[in-house]
């Protein structure tokens, strides 16, 4: 069975979804998984971006846009309307869903990852995403997150 796992960050930190999602993103990197990050836009793209460049003192979290042909690591990023076929195609274990939206190709993903921060409009976002899920049969989890 499909499943997502919410993860609800509880309390306000600026850039919290960037962070969480690459603290996400290097966990399955060290586990040889293999996970697409998608954002709204190529400026939240480029946050993330920053964010996996830095987002740990003595690291980085390496990483490669959509737009890469030959990409070499576990993990890409880009906006949820730039993934194409091709890239669909290069077998991922998990989405990483930064968008506001449920992006159309979530059934390609046996595991889905929903961010969702502690300010309103991102929990009313993320209940619908929940409500959305939920209604197609996918097994939800919830972990709260403290940053």
């Amino acid at each position: 069975m499909k499943q997502v796992d919410f993860y609800l960050i509880n309390n306000q930190v600026n850039n919290a979804k960037y962070k969480l999602a690459s603290r996400l993103a290097n966990k399955l990197q060290r586990s040889d998984l293999r996970a697409l990050v998608v954002t709204d836009s190529s400026e939240q793209t480029n946050t993330l971006d920053q964010t996996m460049w830095s987002f740990n003192d003595t690291s980085f979290l390496a990483h490669d846009d959509l737009s890469d042909q030959n990409p070499a690591s576990n993990v890409h990023i880009g906006a949820h309307n730039t993934v194409s076929q091709a890239v669909l195609s290069r077998d991922y274990d998990v989405l990483i869903n930064l968008a506001s939206d449920i992006p159309m190709f979530n059934h390609h993903f046996e595991r889905v990852a929903e961010i969702v921060e502690a300010d309103e409009s991102s929990k009313s976002a993320g209940r619908a995403r929940y409500k959305s899920y939920k209604t197609e049969g996918f097994e939800i989890k919830m972990h709260k997150i403290e940053l």
